[in-house]
């Protein structure tokens, strides 16, 4: 059971994050991210209230702590989504995601295995080719239509959101794995809970960018469904006292990412970028197997 568990998780949040990057280019992004964790929370919600028994404080103390990094991680990642190709933006925040919660177990004193040395080299060098410069006379296109590149023409657009988010999201892993002992379903409710402080303070700071969802509705709740889902997903998989789940999740859901911009959006790789791409995820497992 637990292995279906681990592939739903990496499901929901990949198609989530697809779904609210075509929503986000309807829509203003804190928009999209207010409305969609709103569903996801009330999800977690009805899933407490059927399943969940007392929680415990330091599992809400780190639950909270989860949320503030997912609400901003969102935020920026959403946004990253619009500006870029999202098989791109996708990848950087996987590999940033895996490797905050690497670095930090080395930190605290972890040793890390050859498996997890050699996927850290890999996805160093899978990011070089992510976003390096185009050579002259290739021709500068986006990587689909409608999406925005650099200043210059390169394929940097939305790669700092990507980067930011996934060291958010990575943080947001530690926390949850730090709350990981008891019913781990108040946890899951209390990070969804305190990710949306963080996207009510980027509305307060930005208000240009408020706006209702006309057109997007479909979308903003399929995100916050599948989201849900996958939160829920992963809290059923630690009961059966799997805990890396946290890193699997969040290390492979950009393979659902780039697999639906591919298929639905039909984004364009050169065979480049495409094996940085494989590298990329190549690396991520080591580090999640490591």
């Amino acid at each position: 059971m637990t292995p279906l568990l681990i592939v739903v998780t990496a499901i929901g949040f990949g198609a989530g994050d697809f779904f609210a990057g075509l929503a986000s280019r309807k829509a203003p992004v804190l928009t999209v991210s207010l409305y969609s964790q709103l569903v996801a929370l009330g999800l977690a919600v009805l899933a407490v209230v059927f399943l969940g028994g007392a929680p415990d404080p330091s599992q809400l103390t780190w639950g909270f702590a989860a949320g503030l990094a997912v609400g901003v991680g969102i935020v920026r990642y959403y946004r990253g989504l619009t500006r870029g190709a999202m098989g791109w933006v996708a990848t950087v925040m996987g590999v940033f995601s895996a490797m905050v919660p690497f670095v930090l177990g080395i930190g605290l004193g972890e040793r890390p295995s050859g498996t997890a040395v050699i996927g850290v080299f890999t996805v160093i060098a899978a990011l070089f080719f992510v976003i390096r410069r185009k050579e002259a006379g290739e021709g500068d296109r986006p990587a689909m239509s409608g999406t925005v590149t650099g200043k210059n023409g390169t394929n940097l657009a939305g790669i700092g959101d990507g980067i930011l988010a996934g060291i958010c999201f990575g943080f947001s892993f530690v926390f949850l794995g730090m709350a990981s002992t008891g019913n781990p379903l108040w946890p899951v409710l209390m990070t969804l809970a305190g990710s949306i402080p963080p996207i009510l303070v980027f509305r307060f700071l930005k208000t240009h960018e408020h706006g209702r969802p006309t057109g997007s509705w479909s979308l903003i709740v399929a995100t916050g469904l599948l989201q849900g889902l996958a939160f829920i997903a992963f809290a059923l998989a630690v009961l059966d006292g799997y805990i890396s789940i946290v890193s699997v999740a969040g290390a492979l859901s950009p393979v659902a990412t780039s697999l639906l911009a591919f298929l639905v959006l039909c984004e364009r790789f050169t065979r480049l970028q495409m094996f940085a791409v494989g590298m990329a995820l190549a690396g991520i497992v080591c580090l999640v197997l490591g």
